[in-house]
């Protein structure tokens, strides 16, 4: 009976054991499979010079957006500079790869991986609890990030980016933003919701949201790009920008669709409902284009 009570004993601490060693370890691995090929489902917003509608700018983001001319693309150091991390998720061409990422020695998996096709640009999100680096560590394109599990959404957090682009046409971010994801799969669709906060150009969380559809057969070409010498496209030694007040194709996308120029020009106030009352007071430019600088990749 003894040896039958120590069997037993025996059986049930190592049952225990077991379950300290694994539960912890389910706990961390993925509640939903993120991993696959997604195809794209992006409209593709903010290519219009002098739209800065919903995002909730300061003064200082509003100059430096008026400040970008479309010329700067034609720069070399612009012709192949990577879109960041956020940025390259929510534009085209946006297809989508998602791999575990593994530890290099105990081949245990640690996070995960996304490649995006359009310049291929590449983040890892950690999930084994590593620190954060210093706050004087380099920043990349992809920044440094950090999820978590909130039941079935991904929740991750990237800081130490590099300075970039809102949009595509000069709206600024600058290297002190940082952009809480959320990634959420429902069946077939994966849906990204990014919200970005940035001291230096925001008043407020800037919100954008993008979607995928499982796609287990895309292919993801190589996307090559050389860079033109110096003074090819524009003279050597050329920055192209406007001057404070000086961009006289600034109120052009207000002017073609008809609302008051100063509603498209960003601020927390416009993202509110309450706001369309006071744009019903505010004056409209006569409609005199039906065209308006807009970019085409």
């Amino acid at each position: 009976m003894r040896f039958t009570n120590m069997n037993w004993t025996i059986k049930t601490g190592l049952s225990l054991l077991l379950l300290v060693v694994v539960l912890p370890c389910r706990l961390a691995s993925a509640q939903v499979d993120l991993t696959g090929e997604w195809s794209p489902r992006v409209y593709n917003e903010a290519m219009d010079i002098g739209d800065y509608t919903g995002i909730p700018l300061n003064e200082a983001g509003r100059l430096r957006a008026e400040s970008w001319h479309p010329e700067q693309l034609d720069l070399p150091e612009n012709l192949c500079r990577p879109h960041p991390i956020d940025i390259g998720l929510r534009v085209s061409v946006s297809q989508l790869r998602i791999t575990t990422e593994l530890d290099n020695e105990t081949r245990r998996p640690i996070g995960l991986r996304l490649h995006v096709a359009w310049q291929e640009p590449e983040q890892v999100i950690y999930m084994d609890g590593r620190p954060q680096p210093s706050a004087n560590a380099p920043h990349k394109w992809s920044g440094f990030s950090t999820g978590r599990w909130e039941r079935n959404t991904l929740v991750y957090t990237t800081d130490h980016l590099k300075e970039a682009y809102l949009t595509r046409t000069g709206v600024p971010k600058s290297d002190r933003a940082t952009v809480t994801t959320r990634v959420h799969r429902y069946g077939n669709i994966l849906t990204f919701i990014f919200i970005i906060n940035d001291p230096a150009y925001l008043t407020e969380p800037y919100i954008r949201e993008s979607s995928w559809v499982y796609d287990p057969t895309q292919v993801i070409p190589p996307f090559p790009c050389e860079i033109t010498p110096d003074g090819t496209i524009i003279p050597a030694g050329k920055v192209p920008s406007f001057l404070p007040g000086k961009n006289d194709i600034l109120n052009d996308f207000a002017i073609e669709y008809g609302i008051p120029p100063e509603s498209a020009l960003g601020r927390a106030e416009t993202t509110y409902p309450e706001y369309i009352k006071k744009m019903k007071t505010m004056k409209v430019a006569p409609r005199a284009t039906t065209e308006h600088y807009k970019r085409i990749q």
